[in-house]
């Protein structure tokens, strides 16, 4: 198939094509491309045949780029060279979104990674991994990737394959032993892949607010896995106990609204993460995608009401914060 027509109607996962955009060579399209490639295994471009722009090029397309810089006098030609630019407020927001992204790497484990090569290399394993859902189906609960491909039921299993080894490869995932003799091994995210929801929400929150017809708006799917990966982070005080409901309301036309999850705590915690929103829980939270993102790349928690015991979704938004974004330099 033509990449150009396939690609072209393709709507990246929200936060993969910001992110993947904004740490590389590669404009939009080949970018949109290679994440189309990944979430429906369509041959939709000869990753061979993609020539990278030298880092002048780059460099000045990102500084041609209409989504992340303006004329500052808006009666000036955005295309002569001698007009005065001035980021967008797109632009002024990828700054945070890049200091949460170099948080993330100088967390790794094995020892903090360098941006630019050194970035892309455990980068494009988790944006393919997440466009595919694949980083969706073992944040649920442990799976080999039969199980995986079961669950998605689109890309083949040989794509899963080769995306749970990238994934392992890098230290997003790890194997553990099959369930029974002769069984196939399955994956469970390490903590670095559970982190990895911070850039992720970042760039998220930079397309809510600043959406593109190319980025797909935050879908059900994402707001569970995201809440399964990160809630088994939290450490909160041992004597708190019972069940929060998170509610995230999406917005209008998108299936599955509001979404979430319920957690369960038990002397501090989150020692179950059950899909869906349990009426009958202890306490719940609930807001707009916008006022939870907020909430937790931010602090505090305007927008997002709590109901039943109050300290459950205070500690739970508080420790999001804390883990995700705690001691973040911008």
């Amino acid at each position: 198939m033509p990449s150009g027509l396939v690609a072209g109607e393709y709507r990246a996962r929200a936060g993969a094509l910001t992110l993947s955009y904004l740490t590389s060579t590669m404009g939009w399209d080949e970018l949109r491309a290679i994440l189309a490639q990944a979430a429906t295994g369509a041959d939709l471009v000869d990753l061979d045949a993609i020539v990278l722009p030298d880092r002048e090029e780059a460099v000045f397309d990102v500084f041609a780029d209409r989504y992340l810089l303006e004329p500052a006098d808006p009666g000036d030609d955005p295309d002569d060279i001698e007009t005065r630019m001035q980021p967008t407020p797109a632009g002024r927001e990828v700054p945070l979104v890049g200091a949460v992204l170099h948080h993330w790497y100088e967390r790794c484990p094995a020892g903090p990674v360098a941006p630019g090569e050194g970035g892309g290399r455990v980068l494009w394993p988790l944006l393919c991994g997440w466009a595919s859902t694949v980083v969706h189906a073992v944040a649920a609960k442990p799976r080999s990737a039969p199980e995986v491909h079961e669950e998605i039921g689109v890309i083949p299993l040989e794509l899963v394959e080769a995306s749970l080894g990238l994934l392992d490869e890098v230290g997003l995932i790890r194997p553990l032993p099959p369930e029974r003799p002769g069984g196939d091994e399955r994956y469970e995210p390490t903590e670095w892949l559970r982190l990895a929801v911070a850039p992720l929400a970042a760039a998220a929150r930079l397309e809510l607010r600043h959406p593109r017809e190319d980025t797909a708006p935050i879908a059900a799917a994402d707001v569970a896995a995201a809440l399964q990966l990160t809630l088994p982070l939290l450490r909160m005080p041992t004597g708190l106990n019972g069940r929060c409901a998170l509610s995230v309301e999406l917005d209008a036309g998108v299936l599955g609204s509001p979404a979430g999850v319920t957690a369960r705590i038990d002397e501090g915690r989150v020692v179950a993460c059950e899909p869906g929103i349990d009426p009958d829980a202890d306490a719940s939270a609930a807001g707009p995608s916008g006022a939870w993102l907020d909430a937790v790349i931010e602090g505090g928690a305007r927008g997002v009401s709590s109901d039943g015991d109050w300290r459950l979704p205070r500690d739970i938004l508080g420790g999001l914060h804390k883990a995700l974004f705690g001691g973040l330099r911008v």
